[in-house]
């Protein structure tokens, strides 16, 4: 293990940063330490450093070029709101998902209580005790706890998608994908799993726009996706896959094309897409800040073609 690192006062904190090349010119150190002691902390404020590039060599060697600590604040804020979307988002994409579910239950004649113990059968002896520690946790809660003591033993699926987390729904909607043999459900668990990974990001409150280099996807964006940014007005191919290999932006992005493609209310389209273009406008509100670094000015760039594109707003 690395040598333990002290806890730093926020005037140690200040002070380090300017050790490291970061200037308080729009933000003084008056206002940063304000900052740094009522509205954010050192730890996750200086994780935005990641998308800002050091001095290679010579005087400056190890400093960081050309980053403000009004710069990180700014990223701070727009990152705060952007999770303030994705979650709803989320969760109306896992409400439509139980809704797409229970029609195609109904369009392929299931018995609602056979295909929940079929799904509960097919689980090994792994997943079954993970399952069961689940329900487990469940019992005696004041919103599901009465579903759980009416049907435990023999859920029908109306109730089972009631008191699985989003996980374990995701696992049952790949299992009726197979079942139903439906190529789009097969392709949809995939977009979904996605779409977990920034749904429980955002949730705890992890930041997202800290670490937004090229090529830290671990796999290629769904083909579905691809091909509904291609399908955008000049959207460049190669603009498309630089953004699109980050991880965190190819998961947003996910999120952004599975709410558009599952979600069929036109109020809930209109409240997302109204928050979107909010957040957009709060990214570019403080445009000068980025004109000197193109992966940030050109991340921006590239959510707005996106969001213009698949959430217009009145």
């Amino acid at each position: 293990m690395d040598k333990l690192k002290p806890i730093l006062s926020v005037d140690e904190q200040i002070q380090h940063l300017k050790d490291k090349g970061v200037r308080f010119e729009i933000m003084g150190e008056e206002s940063a330490y304000h900052y740094l002691t009522e509205h954010n902390n050192y730890f996750k404020l200086t994780s935005y450093r990641k998308n800002y590039t050091k001095h290679p060599d010579g005087e400056k060697r190890g400093k960081y070029i050309d980053l403000d600590f009004a710069y990180l604040v700014d990223i701070a804020v727009i990152d705060m709101q952007l999770r303030y979307m994705i979650v709803p988002m989320a969760l109306d994409i896992e409400h439509n998902t139980k809704l797409q579910l229970l029609r195609k239950v109904e369009e392929h004649s299931e018995d609602g209580y056979q295909i929940v113990q079929d799904y509960l059968d097919s689980l090994g002896a792994n997943q079954k005790a993970i399952y069961d520690g689940e329900i487990d946790r469940n019992r005696g809660n004041v919103y599901c706890g009465d579903i759980i003591d009416k049907y435990d033993g023999a859920f029908p699926i109306w109730a089972f998608l009631e008191v699985i987390p989003f996980g374990r729904l995701i696992s049952f909607y790949s299992f009726c994908a197979n079942r139903f043999a439906d190529k789009n459900m097969k392709n949809n668990f995939y977009r979904l799993l996605t779409c977990k990974e920034i749904r429980n990001a955002s949730a705890h409150s992890n930041c997202i726009l800290n670490d937004l280099k090229a090529r830290t996807a671990s796999h290629d964006t769904n083909a579905g996706v691809t091909n509904a940014l291609m399908s955008i007005k000049g959207m460049n191919t190669n603009f498309r896959k630089n953004r699109m290999s980050n991880a965190r932006i190819q998961q947003i992005v996910t999120l952004l094309y599975m709410h558009k493609e599952i979600v069929t209310s036109e109020g809930v389209h209109e409240k997302e897409s109204k928050g979107l273009h909010d957040v957009l406008t709060r990214a570019f509100k403080n445009n000068d800040y980025y004109k000197n670094n193109p992966m940030l000015k050109g991340t921006f760039d590239f959510l707005k073609l996106v969001v213009d594109s698949w959430y217009t707003h009145e």
